[in-house]
């Protein structure tokens, strides 16, 4: 099994505990449902989540004309190179995420996430954290590993990026920054299940999200700087 393999079974396994949760509070058949693609509110949140992914798909394949683009206003005001104007980037996106979700909440599916968080059994607490925690340490560990450059498509856009065969390279994963953050978006959904979300479909936007960085894994692995697997 090679590595990008093992990112994937890493992923549906930790899908497990969200599904059996779904299956206790009896909305396993909502929250899978492809309903959700016939409301209008949750495309309108899903594109600003996904907005983020377009930029790395649009500067992963045209890095050139991205650096270009750096040098001029209003990018320009983000950094001096193109790595900085990137990562500039990515706190806007996240900024838009964060309110593209809070939007699509709205204060009733604020209350009700808030419901669930306290209503979550002890185990979905114990998974929550053991998932984030593990989450987190692999995507600040890629910072630590490689630096902005490396996170932000250095060897693309003209800058040196260290090489790393260390943590969290050596953990069997191809892309431990992606599965992090997937592990850490399904440790959140699990404690914020309830019905009342999931008819609103946030489940589904939660899974989507998370194939989202599939996607890039997979798009990344196309011209990536390392061969060997």
């Amino acid at each position: 099994m090679g590595r990008a393999e093992v990112d994937l079974a890493v992923v549906a396994a930790a899908l497990l505990p969200v599904l059996l949760r779904a299956a206790q509070l009896g909305v396993l058949a909502a929250s899978l449902s492809p309903a959700c693609l016939f409301e209008a509110s949750w495309w309108a949140c899903l594109v600003g989540v996904f907005a983020n992914y377009a930029m790395h798909g649009f500067i992963w394949t045209q890095p050139k004309t991205f650096a270009a683009l750096s040098a001029q206003a209003p990018l320009s005001a983000l950094g001096g190179h193109p790595v900085d104007v990137f990562a500039g980037l990515e706190v806007v996106a996240k900024l838009v995420q964060g309110s593209s979700l809070l939007l699509f909440l709205g204060a009733a599916g604020r209350s009700a996430a808030w419901a669930a968080l306290w209503a979550a059994p002890a185990w979905c607490w114990a998974v929550l954290v053991v998932a984030v925690a593990a989450g987190q340490t692999l995507n600040l560990a890629m910072y630590s590993a490689i630096g902005n450059a490396g996170v932000y498509y250095g060897f693309k856009l003209g800058r040196e990026v260290p090489w790393a065969s260390g943590f969290p390279f050596n953990v069997g994963l191809r892309h431990p920054q992606y599965v992090g953050v997937v592990l850490t978006l399904y440790g959140g959904l699990l404690v914020l299940l309830c019905e009342e979300l999931a008819k609103i479909y946030f489940p589904q936007l939660v899974l989507v999200w998370a194939f989202m960085y599939v996607a890039m894994s997979a798009m990344e692995q196309v011209g990536d700087n390392d061969k060997t697997s």
